[in-house]
């Protein structure tokens, strides 16, 4: 009997979240990812962030041991109350602790990744967006100044 690998789902917003200034407007962000893991020429993005480190990182180990794939997905229409369609099957993955703070004589958040300082412009770059709407996207209607959490990398990319 053949042994099935599991999946582990990460979804991909098709377009940007009501609470963003570009509410509907597309992200490109599935267009981005497989032009940068198939070397196409365009805008790319490299990895995602996400809140759960722990739970990645257990993930992240099963799928590099060829247990489990990720299954990159998006919404077939409205989030939450449409079905996931898979578009990538990755079978490895990279993770790096991210923590952003932002305080209120800031112009930008300062990123650091692995406990190394990195520009928000860079980190945003790598994940498909414009600084701008980085910031919008992970502060924008947060009460917190605060953002601790995890850079899964789709590429040997590391920051």
């Amino acid at each position: 009997m053949k042994t099935r690998i599991k999946k582990a789902p990460i979804t991909l917003s098709r377009v940007f979240p009501a609470t963003h200034s570009k509410a509907g407007q597309p992200t490109n962000f599935q267009e981005k990812v497989l032009n940068k893991v198939y070397m196409r020429p365009g805008t790319h993005k490299r990895h995602t962030i996400r809140a759960n480190y722990d739970w990645w990182k257990s993930k992240e180990e099963k799928i590099n041991k060829g247990e489990m794939y990720l299954s990159l997905r998006s919404w077939s229409a409205k989030p939450y109350n449409s079905h996931q369609v898979e578009w990538l099957k990755l079978p490895k993955i990279g993770l790096q602790k991210i923590t952003m703070t932002y305080g209120s004589d800031d112009a930008y958040p300062q990123a650091w990744i692995d406990g190394k300082l990195v520009s928000i412009q860079e980190v945003a770059k790598g994940d498909g967006l414009s600084a701008e709407d980085f910031v919008e996207w992970f502060f924008g209607s947060s009460k917190s100044n605060v953002f601790e959490g995890v850079v899964i990398h789709f590429t040997d990319f590391r920051y």
